[in-house]
């Protein structure tokens, strides 16, 4: 495969470049969580001495500083000097300890030098990869989208003006015919209708609003001078979700809004994403698997979908625990995530099984991209109560325009995975 992975040098990276710097003595725990850090696309580099560290701050400032505190050759007082020495230069990096001894003293200790994270040796290379992720690439917060339907322009102009004031996004429409297209483009969080409205009431636009698929599942909150309760409840049986009564206060307004829209986000995520590894879960992968066959077959482009499945993992589960299991199929997910590019959807298939599709992408520079990441997974330390074990992986894969819809296509990575269980499991099969 090696000619396959020149060609596709220059498209595939790992889409984080994100840098560590390793404070450590100990070479041979340098080398083993260098490599370990490595594998999920993360440059490590390692010192021996604080300062050497803190000199190479002034030519470039890492993601994050990791120390390692084995108590002989470098010592918490090592770390407290270095902690030191970063608040004098006022460098507000993130400190992660790795610990050999653990206690109240040293973690308050860790805390008062300023510590981001502590972790004990032998530390579980998925929940420090994690905290790495954390700090490396925090979540961007997204304003909440605000869609006021209104024929009263100086009243919705009053709601926006207090809803954008603590930060969110709104959009008006005075004219109820009109709101289609902005409720495609603008795509909103939460919906503010006028119970009232010209040529129509908001009741029958609520209808009209939860019988576009795109929407059903949408926070409407009515805002309206009705007082009538049974009206009220009328309006919240016909798709609503609250009756705020005018004239509304703004922090009320804010209340309410922001907590329709955080239970809203989080029952959209649970209808999206796997709770345990956070990738697209079954079915939102096979949906996304059809759109971008259309993609591909209208902008004439290749594609390629790969199935994973890890080996023999009942004996995983069954040797070391279902929690040891959890964390494997955790490290995957994070390793997919950090070495495939943005444009890539990964997916939990189900059980051990992962699903990535590859837009733009043939069979071969798929297949060299997951062989690449077939390597470094069968390097990593999966930590349980016996120690650390290795796993690897079996990869089929098939690709458009060879297969041409998400049946074919999904029918035929399967085929292909089970070549490369039947031929020996941890390797990779195109089809």
């Amino acid at each position: 495969m090696s000619d396959d992975s020149f060609m596709v040098s220059s498209v595939y990276k790992p889409k984080l470049n994100y840098r560590i710097y390793l404070l450590i003595r100990d070479s041979k725990e340098a080398l083993e969580l260098t490599e370990q850090i490595n594998a999920f696309g993360y440059q490590v580099n390692p010192f021996t001495k604080a300062d050497d560290l803190v000199s190479a701050l002034r030519w470039s400032l890492p993601n994050a500083i990791l120390v390692f505190v084995d108590g002989k050759k470098l010592t918490f007082e090592d770390y407290e000097e270095l902690a030191l020495k970063l608040k004098k230069q006022s460098n507000h990096l993130p400190l992660v300890i790795i610990s050999t001894e653990d206690n109240f003293d040293l973690r308050l200790r860790a805390v008062r030098a300023g510590g981001s994270a502590f972790f004990i040796h032998p530390v579980d290379i998925s929940s420090l990869i994690g905290s790495l992720d954390e700090f490396a690439n925090p979540t961007p917060s997204v304003p909440n989208r605000i869609l006021i339907i209104d024929d009263v322009l100086s009243q919705a102009s009053f709601y926006a003006m207090h809803l954008e004031k603590v930060g969110m996004q709104t959009r008006i429409v005075t004219d109820p015919r009109q709101m289609i297209q902005p409720m495609i483009e603008f795509n909103p969080d939460l919906i503010l209708l006028d119970m009232y409205l010209p040529e129509c009431n908001g009741i029958e636009l609520a209808r009209m609003i939860r019988q576009m698929e795109n929407f059903v599942s949408v926070p409407i909150v009515f805002l309206s001078a009705e007082t009538d309760r049974e009206r009220q409840l009328a309006a919240l049986m016909m798709g609503a979700d609250d009756f705020l009564i005018k004239p509304v206060k703004p922090e009320h307004l804010i209340a309410s809004v922001t907590s329709r829209i955080e239970r809203y986000r989080k029952l959209r995520s649970l209808m999206i994403y796997d709770g345990l590894t956070n990738l697209l879960n079954h079915s939102t992968i096979k949906e996304r698997l059809v759109k971008e066959l259309l993609r591909s077959e209208r902008d004439k482009q290749p594609l390629s979908f790969a199935m994973i499945d890890l080996d023999h993992f009942k004996n995983v589960n069954d040797r070391y625990g279902h929690s040891a299991g959890d964390r494997v199929l955790k490290s995957l997910a994070r390793m997919l995530k950090q070495r495939l590019r943005r444009t890539d959807l990964i997916g939990r298939y189900g059980g051990e099984e992962f699903s990535i599709i590859f837009p733009n992408t043939t069979a071969a520079e798929a297949a060299s991209v997951m062989d690449k990441l077939r390597e470094s997974f069968s390097h990593i330390h999966h930590l349980s109560s016996d120690g650390f074990f290795s796993v690897t992986f079996s990869c089929g894969i098939a690709s458009f325009p060879e297969y041409k819809t998400a049946v074919a296509i999904s029918n035929a990575a399967d085929k292909a995975l089970y070549q490369a269980k039947e031929s020996g499991r941890n390797r990779i099969s195109v089809i």
